[in-house]
């Protein structure tokens, strides 16, 4: 019986650690342009921040950005930050048109080597009345910074965080792993006590 429960236990504190490194990804937390972004004149440069630094491996920290009509728009190699490890960016093409431009981005953690891919887009519009500011997370929860606006000009409603892809989080295991835990013991210490 002891081994049982050793073993089970074994199995739990795995299944935490395991909880807590599938959390450690860099994810999303803000960027510029900002996510759903409506912005009056083409960026010179797509930039994104993560919440981890990033692994400086060629090909793995990249941000591609696509025009209106499908066509690429990034121009070079994406930048890593030297001064900032979790700052990237990528130089786009001049005189982009207005229109919905798709950013896909794809890192790889420096904390667990594992790689977080995304995509979220902005707009270009001449005439559009509201140039969006980048979006700044704030305890993890991304929200639009806060930019005096005219009077006249209403307010952007805040946007959600990109979706982020091959994230394999488990968020549940712990709580659950938790009480199995506690619960083993708790049946233990009845067979044993007199």
């Amino acid at each position: 019986m002891r081994i049982k429960a050793l073993l089970i236990g074994i199995l739990i504190a795995g299944g935490l650690l395991f909880t807590e490194t599938a959390h450690a990804h860099s994810a999303y937390v803000r960027s510029n342009p900002g996510a759903d972004a409506v912005i009056a004149s083409a960026p010179a440069k797509v930039e994104i921040w993560f919440s981890q630094e990033l692994f400086r491996r060629k090909g793995e920290n990249v941000i591609h950005v696509s025009g209106p009509d499908g066509q690429e728009v990034s121009s070079g190699e994406t930048q890593i930050d030297d001064d900032d490890r979790k700052h990237i960016w990528v130089e786009l093409s001049p005189n982009l048109a207005a229109g919905k431009y798709l950013v896909e981005w794809k890192n790889i953690s420096v904390e667990d080597g594992h790689s977080t891919e995304g995509s979220f887009s902005f707009s270009i519009d001449p005439q559009a009345a509201v140039t969006s500011t980048p979006m700044e997370a704030s305890n993890g929860i991304p929200t639009l910074m806060n930019t005096p606006l005219p009077e006249s000009t209403p307010q952007p409603a805040p946007t959600e965080a990109p979706v982020s892809k091959n994230n394999p989080c488990a968020g549940g295991l712990a709580p659950a792993a938790g009480l199995v835990f506690f619960d083993i013991l708790r049946r233990r210490r009845k067979q044993t006590d007199p």
